[in-house]
Order: structure tokens, then sequence, then C-alpha cells
């Protein structure tokens, strides 16, 4: 079912569809809600609450949402939390047709064909293209989302161990996924895993944090770390007998909830599109395999984030942006990359804030912006992320007449969090060198001691005793 509010006839006499409120039981997704989706602006609709629903779909329409385009053309054909506006509908049925509408063109087409006077028409639609376009969100947002993904062969692991399958979780035919970020050291280390998103909740961290922090890859030439490697790691139960039986007992309870949850998505429910995608991008799911019948096409996952972005959800907005950035879309589209990273991290998404902080710190693009790289890491580290507390008191440390009250706060914010971090014992190390060269030395040489047993690049740290007398 669509979650436009409006069929049009030869009059344009209105044809309301009321959404079905899908009250699902889903272990799954309960206590879940994304603000401001296309479900809850259409169902504030239904309500009579038009002033909020027109603001909501407006947000929604700014990311490109044609669905939400088209609502605001209904509300303004019937006066709807506007003043009854024909011109205005109709520039908004025309924009709504651009983004692939077609019902939107037809009624676009109908309403000129009853207009005797074409060029308010045409003026209003001019004027919403010089503030909303396809072809602005074509350049500034829109992903090719039938590229093959570029190879990064900068970047190759050479040892791998896979995570451990919890054996409560396995006996139980529990399947899920963790979506994890990390770093790669200049040896090829793996450092300072985060975990952004995870279901079922902690189910399956422990297991994949175990086996990531073993992997390594091959030390890069230039000797550079990379940072922010992206990783969605799949736990299924689809092979051999326990697959068969997990399947067997959860087959009738599955094809229960599948159902609404295809409603739920197809409504608009942004979270819903979100959780379905990533089910989708593995084959080896029980779920899959009857989300499939729905979904056929062999990159609907990625036609569900998107369209779980441009519906408001702040996980999607940044993980299209953190692929638009790795080129996993055909080739790296650092501008619209970083447009996603941002609409996330102005949602409040704190994993996009530090990311955003991050990248605004690379001296290699034009967009290195210190100032605003503070702003995006202070927003993130005060949301309690230890990733980005580490950043910001690196950041601190090393500005020209650092305020060393705030490198302090900041380093003593961060190493509450992991108290023998070696990059921070190493600020601390240098921050006191002058005062104390002795205790200088004691905390490098503990840095030290820690990145060794965490098989951590050692070679900064190893620099800076050398400096010491």
């Amino acid at each position: 079912m669509s979650a436009k509010l409006f069929n049009y006839s030869a009059k344009l006499t209105p044809c309301f569809l009321f959404l079905k409120v899908c009250i699902f039981v889903c272990g799954l997704l309960s206590g879940f809600n994304a603000k401001a989706d296309l479900l809850s602006a259409t169902l504030d609709y239904h309500q009579g609450h038009f002033s909020k629903a027109k603001q909501e779909f407006l947000q929604l329409a700014q990311l490109g949402n044609p669905d939400a385009i088209y609502n605001i053309a209904v509300m303004y054909l019937h006066g709807q939390g506007v003043e009854k506006n024909t011109a205005q509908a109709y520039a908004w049925f025309s924009l709504a047709a651009d983004f692939g509408l077609i019902d939107a063109r037809d009624t676009a087409m109908l309403i000129a064909k009853q207009t005797q006077n074409r060029q308010p028409l045409d003026d209003a639609y001019d004027a919403l293209l010089k503030q909303l376009s396809f072809q602005w969100y074509s350049e500034q947002l829109k992903p090719e989302l039938t590229m093959t993904p570029i190879d990064d062969a900068a970047i190759v692991r050479d040892y791998m161990v896979e995570p451990k399958y919890p054996e409560h979780a396995y006996k139980n035919g529990i399947e899920g996924w963790v979506w994890l970020e990390f770093d790669i050291d200049e040896s090829g280390a793996v450092t300072d895993i985060t975990i952004i998103d995870s279901n079922p909740e902690k189910t399956f961290d422990k297991a994949i944090i175990n086996a990531v922090k073993r992997w390594h890859y091959q030390a890069n030439k230039d000797n550079l770390p990379h940072y922010n490697r992206s990783l969605i790691y799949h736990f299924t139960t689809y092979k051999g007998k326990q697959y068969a039986q997990s399947f067997k007992s959860q087959q009738r309870q599955y094809n229960e909830k599948i159902t609404d949850l295809i409603d739920a998505a197809e409504q608009g429910n942004a979270i819903v599109q979100y959780y379905i995608a990533n089910w989708l991008s593995s084959d080896e799911y029980n779920a899959t395999r009857l989300l499939k019948y729905h979904w056929q096409q062999s990159n609907a996952s990625d036609e569900l984030l998107l369209k779980s972005a441009t519906n408001g959800y702040a996980n999607s907005q940044y993980r299209i942006g953190a692929n638009l950035l790795r080129g996993e879309y055909g080739k790296v589209e650092r501008e619209k990359g970083l447009n996603w990273v941002l609409l996330a991290a102005q949602n409040g998404f704190a994993q996009a804030q530090y990311r955003l902080g991050r990248e605004l710190l690379d001296k290699k693009y034009l967009d290195y912006a210190p100032n605003k790289a503070m702003k995006w890491l202070t927003a993130a580290a005060e949301q309690g992320l230890f990733s980005a507390k580490r950043e910001l008191a690196k950041l601190l440390f090393s500005l020209d007449n650092a305020d060393m009250p705030a490198v302090n706060r900041a380093l003593e914010s961060a190493l509450a969090d992991d108290p023998t971090h070696p990059a921070l014992l190493l600020i601390q190390a240098k921050i006191i060198t002058q005062k104390d060269p002795r205790a200088a030395k004691r905390i490098a040489q503990k840095a030290l001691k820690e990145a060794k047993s965490r098989l951590w690049y050692t070679g900064n740290i190893d620099t800076f005793i050398a400096s010491l007398p």
C-alpha cells in the first residue's frame, strides 16, 4: 500500500486512502520509533493534524522523498494545513513527477487541462525548482545503486578469524547482524572498534569484537593509517541441520510477521525499511527467503536503505554517506557522501558527527575545516562516543597555543572510558614532558607496553621515548 494521500479522478475529486496502521509484535523491532518518517506524517494527516503533517512532509521533501512531495501537492489542492492553491498543487505534483511518480504527472496534466490561464501554474513550478529540484537531488544526494563497488587495492586483509556463533543464539535459531567501524593503524592492526548498531542488541557484539580485533591488513607503502572501515557482519543459521530445524520452528512465526513488516515498509516506516534492508543484504537469513518473495530485485537492499534515508532515518543516512565515501556505488563521491553524513549528524547521530569531524580534518581535501571539525567532534563527545572523545583530545592538543585546561578536560574524559589507550597515554606524556620528563617517560613506556599488548603500531611512541633525555 502506498503512503500517498490521494488518487486523482477526472474531476479531481479526492479519494483518500486511509492507512492500515500495523500494530505488530516483533521482538526485533519493538521499542523503536522513527521520527518524522512518511508513516508518522501520514498518520498525523489522517488525524487532522495538518500543520504538523505539512512540516513533516516538507522535511522529507528536502531529502528527495517523492511521496512526501506528492502529499504536499494534495494538501495544497484541498487547502489542508495551507491555503488552497491550485498553482502550488500543480507545482508540487509536477515536482513529484520529476521524481518518477506517474500518478503525479497525470494529476498535474489534469490540473493544467482544467485551468484556463496556464501562466500562474508555470510560475509556481519555476519558483519551486529554485528551492528543490530533481537535478539538485541528483547532483547533491542521489547514489547510483546499480554500480559495482570499487576495489580498494590499498586495503588488503591478510589474516582473518571468523567470529564464533554464540552458543545460546545458535541453539535457539537466533539470527542477526552487527554493524561496526574500526581503524587500521600503520602496521595493519585493527584498532578502536566501535559498534554502531546491532540486532538483536548486544547478542553478537562480543563475538564480532573478539574476532575483528585479531584481523590484520597489509601495511601500506605510505605507512599511513586508515580510518572508519565499515562492516556489517551477518550471523545466520542457514548452513546445516540447525538451519533446517530453526527455519521449520520459526516459519509460521515468520510468515505471520513478514506481511506486517512489508506493509509497514511500504507505508513509509523508516526504521522497518532500514531493518529489512539489512536482512536483504544477506541471502542466508531465514527471514530473507520470505522477504525476497516481495523484494526480488538484486539491489533491493540498497533501494530500501535509500528509501529509509530519504525517509529521515539517521542510521540509513549515515550508511549511505559512508558507502559513497568508500566507493560502494561504483566510485568515491565525497560531496554526496558528506552531504548524507551531515544530514545524519544534524539528526543527532553521534557516529555521523564523529565521522564528519574526522573527514573535515583531512588536509588532502578542500573542505578541510578544523573549526567545524571541532564542533562536530564536541557534539559526538558530549553524547559519550569514545572515538569522538579520543579524537577531540588529539585535536585540541595539536592546535597552536593549545588551551591546556580544555586539552586536559578532553583527555580526562577519554581516559575515563579507556584508561590505558596508547594514543591518549602518549598525549598525557607529552603534556608533562617539560615539567617532569621522568614521569613523561614512565607514562610513555606504559603506552608502549599497552600498544604491544594490543598488537598496535608503536613507531610514534618509540620515537617520543627516544627523544626524551
